[in-house]
C-alpha cells in the first residue's frame, strides 16, 4: 500500500512539475514551388529556371500569472536546415521586448508599395553586388541579425517603437532603428502612416536610411505609397513607389507595384533602378493558392566614375507559382 501511495505522489508530484512548464505550442509550415521564365540582359537570370521554399513555423507561447506573455518563435528552412528566425518576447501592460535574430521595428513599419505583391523578380544578387542600387524602397539596414526590440503599448491608433543592434566586441557597425505608424478611420477608408529611420555606425561616414509612407484601404482596394532616402559614404540614394491590390469575390486578388530608386551620390552619379510587378493569385483551396507574377525592370549604370564597373541590365520575369500553407 505505501509503495502504490509513494508511486502515485511521484506522479501527481511529476505532473504538477509539467504542467507549469507547458505552454502553448503552434506549428505551421510554408511550401512553395516556383517555375521561372528570364529575358533579360543577364546570363543569371535569362532562361528558365525551378526554385523550391519551405519553411516550418515553431511558435511556443506562456502566461505568467503575473499577466506577462512569454513567446519563442522558431523559424526553420526545411531546404537547408538553416534557421531564419530566432527570438523570444516578453509582452504585458509596458509594452513588448523582443531579444534574438529577427527583424526590427524599421522593417516591421515600413509602408513599402512592394509589400502589394508578393513575388517580385529584378536584378539577381551576383549582379547587384557589384550594382549598389536599392530595389525596393522599404527598410534599407534592418536585417535578421541579433537586436534588442521594444513596443511601446498601442495607445489609440499610435505604435512606435526602437530596436538595437550591436555588430559585436571590436567593432562599430551598430545599428539603431526607429520606427512609428498611426492608423485611423476616415470617410469609410482605414489609413495607415509610417515612418522608419535607421542609422549603422560606421568609422568613416554612418549609413542613414529613412521610409514615409501611407496605407489606404477603402471598398476592398488597397493604396500604398512610400518615399524612402539612403545616404552612405558614396550613396545618395532615394525612391519612390506606388501599390495597388485588389481581391474579387471569386477569390481572385490582383496586384500591382511600381518602384524608382536613384543615386545621387558624389561617385554614382545618375544611377537608377526602375521595375514594375504584376501579380495575379488565385486561392485553390483552402490553404493552396497559385500565383502568377511578372516583373519588369531597367537598370542604367549613370555617368559617376564609380560607374565604370556596374552592368547595365534589363529585362522581363516570369514565374509561376504554387503556395501550400499547413
Amino acid at each position: 500500500m505505501r509503495k502504490f501511495l509513494l508511486s502515485t505522489s511521484a506522479l501527481a508530484g511529476a505532473a504538477l512539475l509539467s504542467s507549469a512548464a507547458i505552454a502553448d505550442v503552434n506549428i505551421s509550415g510554408t511550401v512553395e514551388w516556383e517555375m521561372i521564365s528570364g529575358d533579360t540582359d543577364n546570363a543569371a537570370t535569362n532562361g528558365t529556371s525551378m526554385s523550391m521554399a519551405d519553411e516550418i513555423n515553431i511558435d511556443f507561447t506562456n502566461k505568467t500569472d503575473s499577466g506577462l506573455t512569454i513567446t519563442f518563435n522558431a523559424d526553420l528552412n526545411a531546404g537547408t536546415g538553416g534557421v531564419d528566425d530566432n527570438s523570444m518576447s516578453i509582452s504585458g501592460g509596458f509594452g513588448k521586448i523582443t531579444v534574438g535574430n529577427t527583424d526590427g521595428v524599421a522593417d516591421a513599419m515600413a509602408i513599402d508599395g512592394k509589400d502589394l505583391v508578393a513575388e517580385e523578380h529584378g536584378m539577381s544578387g551576383t549582379l547587384n553586388t557589384l550594382n549598389t542600387i536599392k530595389q525596393d524602397t522599404g527598410s534599407q539596414l534592418d536585417g535578421n541579425d541579433n537586436k534588442v526590440t521594444y513596443m511601446l503599448p498601442a495607445m489609440g491608433g499610435f505604435s512606435a517603437g526602437v530596436s538595437f543592434a550591436d555588430s559585436g566586441a571590436n567593432t562599430s557597425t551598430d545599428t539603431t532603428s526607429f520606427g512609428a505608424q498611426y492608423s485611423m478611420e476616415a470617410n469609410g477608408a482605414a489609413i495607415t502612416i509610417g515612418y522608419t529611420n535607421e542609422t549603422e555606425e560606421n568609422a568613416t561616414e554612418d549609413k542613414d536610411a529613412t521610409t514615409i509612407g501611407a496605407k489606404v484601404v477603402m471598398n476592398g482596394i488597397t493604396f500604398v505609397a512610400n518615399t524612402m532616402s539612403y545616404e552612405a559614404s558614396t550613396e545618395e540614394q532615394s525612391g519612390q513607389s506606388f501599390g495597388v491590390a485588389y481581391t474579387l469575390p471569386s477569390g481572385l486578388s490582383l496586384g500591382f507595384a511600381t518602384v524608382t530608386v536613384e543615386d545621387d551620390g558624389a561617385t554614382q552619379t545618375g544611377e537608377e533602378f526602375t521595375a514594375n510587378h504584376y501579380e495575379a493569385a488565385y486561392s485553390i483551396a483552402s490553404g493552396l493558392s497559385a500565383v502568377v507574377t511578372v516583373s519588369d525592370y531597367d537598370y542604367k549604370i549613370g555617368t559617376g566614375s564609380a560607374n565604370a564597373s556596374n552592368t547595365a541590365d534589363s529585362g522581363t520575369i516570369s514565374s509561376f507559382m504554387l503556395k501550400a500553407a499547413f
